[in-house]
Order: structure tokens, then C-alpha cells, then sequence
């Protein structure tokens, strides 16, 4: 993970890519979802085909709908929201975002001196 000091050299890249998410990560995130997709038209399909001429079995279409459109629903808006983000904001709510450490002198959690 990038240090501060690294990000204040301004070194954004090196900053954003070691933050623990690499792109086998998101690789597997987009796999996931497009088989959770896949299972929702997959559901739908079924229900179609066996229970539909009959109207039995109804729970199956709002949870396929469900299962098909939310990945969906969920990619478009990641990708939309980091769209809209520019980069110098980006980089200003990191810079805001960091922690500094400040000595505890004169805290409550500060070693005071003993008193005989």
C-alpha cells in the first residue's frame, strides 16, 4: 500500500494501484456477476417454458428479474459515478483523507508524571 509520502511526491499512479484491489480481483467481481445474470435469465427462461402456460410457480419471475438486473444495475452505476469523478477531485479527497500522527502530549491518553 502507498505511504503518504509517496502520494505527496506526487506519485498518484503508484498511490492507486497499490491499494489492494488488482484487476484479477475485479476480473473475478465481473465473472461473478455475469453468472449471477446468467442464473436470473436462466430462471426466467425455466419459468417460461414449465409454469407460465399454467400461472403456477410466480415467485420464480420477480426473483429472476431480480438476480438478472442488479449486476447490471450495479455495473452501470460504478461505472457511471467513476465518470463523473475527475481526477484532481480524486486526488484532493485523498489528500484529506489521509491520516496524520500527532503526538499525544498533553491528552488524556498521554503519560502524565507521577506525583509522590
Amino acid at each position: 500500500m502507498g505511504t503518504p509520502r509517496d502520494f505527496e511526491n506526487g506519485d498518484y499512479e503508484y498511490y492507486k494501484e497499490n491499494q489492494g484491489i488488482t484487476k484479477s480481483y475485479y476480473l473475478i467481481i465481473f465473472i461473478s456477476s455475469l453468472l449471477i445474470s446468467i442464473i436470473g435469465g436462466s430462471m426466467l427462461g425455466w419459468w417460461l417454458h414449465k409454469y407460465h402456460p399454467t400461472n403456477r410457480q410466480l415467485w420464480m419471475v420477480p426473483f429472476g428479474l431480480i438476480l438478472l438486473l442488479t449486476p447490471v444495475l450495479v455495473w452501470l452505476s460504478l461505472i457511471i459515478s467513476d465518470l463523473c469523478i475527475s481526477k484532481k477531485e480524486e486526488e484532493d479527497v485523498l489528500k484529506t483523507n489521509q491520516q496524520r500522527i500527532h503526538p499525544l502530549d498533553e491528552s488524556l491518553c498521554a503519560p502524565k508524571e507521577m506525583i509522590l
